[in-house]
């Protein structure tokens, strides 16, 4: 029996937005390839984004992405006004759908107060994708940030093109000095 020590490595990209593509041949040794081409079932890794692709026969699919952003207690205070953006918009012809998203709060010494309700949103959107009131926790905690849903036939909650931003629901939180981590995994979908 035959034995093949060697490694495999991931077809990847450490640019940020890069997505994999569909070769216009079979053949990967006649020329027509680009960086970015994939057989079918072949992996692609964008290290930047922190996203699994593949491809199968009817094109190019994300298998999973994951998103960590750390946010200060400024940032957090201006979360109304500001929204910090989690998942840069993925081109036209593709949107972000969550899988899960948590919240870690690494409490100070004071609670946010007032606004303390926490949206995860597509930009443009016009009801959340998940929400959580936890900004007014007195310890340290990890929870998961539920999904919402929505039966009104006018809302948007997952749009083209859309960056996905967290965000506090009404104003801006009063006091407070915690800093918080949002932890997400997300899959782009093809329209």
């Amino acid at each position: 029996m035959a034995t093949q020590d060697s490694r495999i490595k991931l077809k990847r990209s450490t640019v940020a937005g890069v997505i994999p593509t569909v070769p216009v041949s079979n053949d990967h040794t006649d020329g027509t390839w680009l960086s970015t081409d994939i057989y079918k079932s072949e992996l692609f890794y964008n290290q930047a984004d922190s996203v699994l692709w593949t491809r199968n026969d009817s094109g190019i699919d994300c298998i999973q992405g994951m998103a960590k952003v750390v946010i200060p207690t400024a940032q957090v205070l201006t979360l109304n006004s500001a929204p910090v953006q989690l998942v840069a918009a993925p081109g036209a012809g593709y949107a972000i759908e969550v899988l899960s998203a948590s919240v870690k709060v690494d409490f100070n010494t004071t609670a946010y107060a007032t606004n303390v309700l926490l949206n995860i949103k597509n930009s443009g959107a016009t009801y959340p994708t998940n929400k959580l009131n936890c900004l007014d926790s007195t310890v340290s905690m990890i929870k998961q940030i539920s999904f919402t849903s929505t039966s009104s036939t006018t809302n948007t909650q997952t749009i083209e093109n859309a960056a996905l931003n967290l965000e506090v629901e009404t104003g801006d939180p009063t006091a407070g000095d915690s800093d918080i981590t949002i932890y997400v995994t997300y899959r782009i979908i093809k329209l």
